[in-house]
C-alpha cells in the first residue's frame, strides 16, 4: 500500500504545523494514502485530526466516530474547523474539480486569516493557483535532496550536475 507522505515528510510536516500561524498548502497531485499517513501521526502525536471528503464531510482519523455532522460542503466544514477551541488539524484534499470550485467560492469570499488554535493543510493538485494561497498561506516543500538529482558529499546535498 502507498503512503501519501514518507515517514521523514511526516516528520518535516509535523514541524511545520507546530511551528506555523498560517495556513498551510502542498501539492500532490495524487491523495493514494492520504487517510493512513495522517492517522499514523495523529496516533503518535495525540493530535485530533480531521480528514475531509467532499460531500461526506469530516472524519476523525483517530477514532471510529462517524463523520461530524454539516460538513459536506467545503464551507461548513470550514466553519466547523473554526469552532475548535483546541489544537487541531483540518485536512482538506481540494484536487478534484467539485472541491476546487467550492474552496474557490470561498477563499474569494474570506477576508480574515485561517490561525489560531486549529491548523489548516489544504493539498492542491500542480497548477491550483489562488491569491489567499499566495498570500495567506505558507507552502510546505518536501525536496529534502531525496529525488535522486542530489547526492551527500561531505554532510551536504549537493546536486548531481554540479559534481565534477
Amino acid at each position: 500500500m502507498d503512503e501519501f507522505l514518507s515517514s521523514h515528510e511526516l516528520l518535516n510536516l509535523e514541524e511545520e504545523l507546530r511551528s506555523s500561524n498560517s495556513a498551510l498548502y502542498v501539492y500532490k497531485n495524487d491523495i493514494e494514502g492520504l487517510a493512513q499517513s495522517f492517522k499514523s501521526l495523529s496516533l503518535r502525536t495525540g493530535w485530533a485530526i480531521y480528514l475531509w471528503e467532499n460531500n461526506e464531510g469530516l472524519l476523525n482519523l483517530k477514532s471510529s466516530e462517524p463523520t461530524a455532522p454539516k460538513t459536506g460542503t467545503f464551507k461548513e466544514a470550514i466553519k466547523f474547523a473554526l469552532a475548535r477551541k483546541h489544537f487541531s488539524v483540518f485536512v482538506f484534499p481540494i484536487n478534484d474539480s467539485d472541491a476546487w470550485n467550492e474552496a474557490h467560492l470561498f477563499f474569494s469570499t474570506i477576508d480574515n486569516e485561517l490561525d489560531g488554535a486549529v491548523k489548516f493543510l489544504f493539498i492542491l493538485s500542480r497548477g491550483q493557483k489562488h491569491i489567499f494561497f499566495e498570500r495567506k498561506a505558507k507552502e510546505v516543500k518536501f525536496n529534502l535532496g531525496l529525488d535522486g538529482n542530489f547526492v551527500l558529499r561531505d554532510g551536504k546535498w549537493v546536486n548531481i550536475s554540479d559534481l565534477p
